[in-house]
Formats: C-alpha cells, structure tokens, sequence
C-alpha cells in the first residue's frame, strides 16, 4: 500500500518537473516570435543602440537559439529572471516583494471560501428540499454570478465609507512593522503591535469577501451536489441501518467521498486567485503580484511579464500536484 503511494507521488512528480520545463520552452519561444528585436521589446523606452547591444550580449541573442536558451535556462534556474528596465529592478526581486501580499490576500480569503461553501453547501444537502435549501442555493448561485468589479466597489464603498473602515493597502503608514515573514497578519503579531495587527486584519477584510464571495457560492452548490450524490449511494444506507450516529456517517462517510470533485475546484481556484486578482487588488490598492501584472501591462514592462507568467505556470502545476496528492489520502481508489 505505502509502496503505491509513494510511487504515485513519484510519478505524479516526474510530470510535473517535465511539465515546468515544457513551460519554460514555451515562454522562451513566445519570447522569441514576438516581432521586432528581443532587446529592443525587453528595454522598452530605453531601447539606445548601446542598451540593446548590451542586452544582446547579455542574454546572448546574436547567438543560436540553442545557445539562447542554454543561457535563459542556466538563468533561471539561478533565480534570475532579468532586470526591468522600464521599473528600475531585478524582476526576481519585484516578483519576491509582491508575491507574499498576494498569497496572505489569497490565503485568506481561500479559507474564508472554504468554511463558508463547505458549511452551508453541506447544510443545504441536509436540509434538502426546504425553504433553507432554495435560499441557500439561490444566494449560492448570486455570489458565483456577481461581477468581481461590481462586488469589490461595493464592498470598498460599504466598509471605507458607510462603517469607516480602514480600506487600501496591507498597513497604516504610522505602524513601522519589522518583517520576517512578509505576510503583515504574522509580521504584526511576531512584533508585538496589536493595533497593527487589528488595522491590518480590517484591511485584509473587503479584498478578501471580494474574492472570496464568488468561491464561496460555486462551492455551496458544488458541495451541496456532491454530498447528495454520496448520500444515495448503498454504503451510506447500510450504515444508516446498522443506526450508527449520524456524525459519524456524515463525517466519516459523506464528507470523506464529497471532498473529491471539493479538492479539485477548490484546489484550481486557488491558483486562478493567486494570479488571477488583478482587479481586487487595483480596487483596494493591495500591493501584490495581481497589481504587479497590471502595472507592467500598463508600462509594456516586457520582462516583468515574461516572469509573471512563467511563475502563473510553475503555481498552476504545482497546485495540480498538491491536489493529485491529496486524492490519495481521500479517495482509497487510488492507491491501488
């Protein structure tokens, strides 16, 4: 049994070390159809005759592309992904600062999702049939349906201006907040500032409804579906006849087969919101990798959007391995 376990996970690894290599050649291919000089796309404004000699050089684009991507590999796999010369810095650096405020938003607001969808979409599968269930559903599918935009106006105009709230941004500019972690909730705590802490978790707040709002409802209806489905089957009715507590069958039979399509959804949205919240956070002005992505659009920072979409891919893959793994434990099927 362990010995198939491991070899799934082994296998499931190999795939997906193949599958970030296959990303990495077709970024660099990408790179390198673009029309016009590479050296002239990656400078951008600053595009003299001696830069793009010396980006040339550089990244050994007079070379063949065999020799250009032996280089822009050895690269990467130092953790350089260049240098933004329209922004001013090292791309690994920018990617490095942004990336935590996005994963603490996403992190958030992911268990925030996950609590309320899997909570009340269980409650409707229970309550089937009811009013409680019509209404449950119904705002399930009002949530999934409301337009991201719309959502975090609202939700910025209801918390900054009708509570008072502190909105925009991770932190007040009078807390200094010694970091260690760069997530702020745990930078906080870890100094000993309560007040900072306090301000930071209320700022966290509307981004993360914003986000979280729309998961919560797919998963409400998806849980509510799966439960359902688990429910009728033969395993749960024999159990039900031998009159065992009905947690017990609802937590160690219902939920544990429900989980799986759960994992799956769940497990994809994540990655879609760790890259994909470039609209939350240019409404609450949240400095992560999504505002990031915005600003180098903006400023045609052609490196800075070569590296975000080779870190989209290498978290797209890495979230599908997690969610592969975590199939084994949930569903026994699996593991031969």
């Amino acid at each position: 049994m362990a010995r198939n376990i491991l070899q799934y996970v082994f296998y499931r690894l190999l795939q997906s070390i193949l599958s970030v290599f296959g990303a990495v050649v077709i970024v660099f291919i990408l790179s390198r159809v673009l029309p016009g000089n590479p050296a002239a796309a990656i400078l951008g404004p600053k595009a003299t005759p001696e830069n793009i000699a010396r980006v040339t050089r550089e990244w050994g684009l007079d070379k063949s592309y065999l020799e250009q991507f032996i280089v822009y590999f050895s690269r990467l796999i130092r953790g350089d992904l260049g240098d933004s010369y329209i922004m001013g810095y090292n791309v690994s650096r920018l990617i490095a600062e942004r990336l935590p405020a996005s994963l603490e938003l996403v992190v958030f607001a992911f268990a925030l999702s996950l609590v309320i969808g899997v909570t009340l979409g269980a409650l409707a599968a229970r309550k089937h049939d009811t009013k409680l269930d019509l209404a449950l559903t119904s705002l399930s599918v009002m949530g999934f349906s409301f337009p991201t935009l719309l959502l975090g106006v609202i939700l910025l105009i209801l918390f900054g201006v009708n509570l008072g709230l502190p909105v925009g941004g991770r932190l007040d500019a009078r807390f200094t907040v010694k970091t260690y972690t760069g997530l702020m909730l745990i930078d906080t705590l870890l100094n000993g500032n309560i007040n900072a802490f306090i301000d930071a978790f209320m700022r966290i707040i509307p981004p993360a409804l914003t986000l979280a709002i729309p998961l919560s409802g797919l998963l409400v209806k998806l849980t509510r579906n799966s439960v359902l489905e688990v429910m009728n089957q033969d395993y749960v009715r024999t159990a039900k006849m031998k009159k065992l507590p009905e947690k017990v069958i609802m937590y160690k039979h219902v939920m544990r087969n429900a989980l799986i399509p759960i994992v799956t959804i769940a497990g994809l949205y994540f990655a879609v919101l760790v890259t994909g919240d470039v609209v939350v956070e240019t409404i609450f002005a949240w400095p992560g990798l999504g505002r990031l992505v915005w600003e180098a659009v903006t400023l045609r920072d052609y490196m800075v959007i070569q590296g975000s979409v080779l870190l989209v891919s290498i978290i797209y893959i890495t979230v599908n391995l997690i969610v592969d793994t975590l199939y084994v434990y949930i569903d026994p099927r699996i593991r031969g």
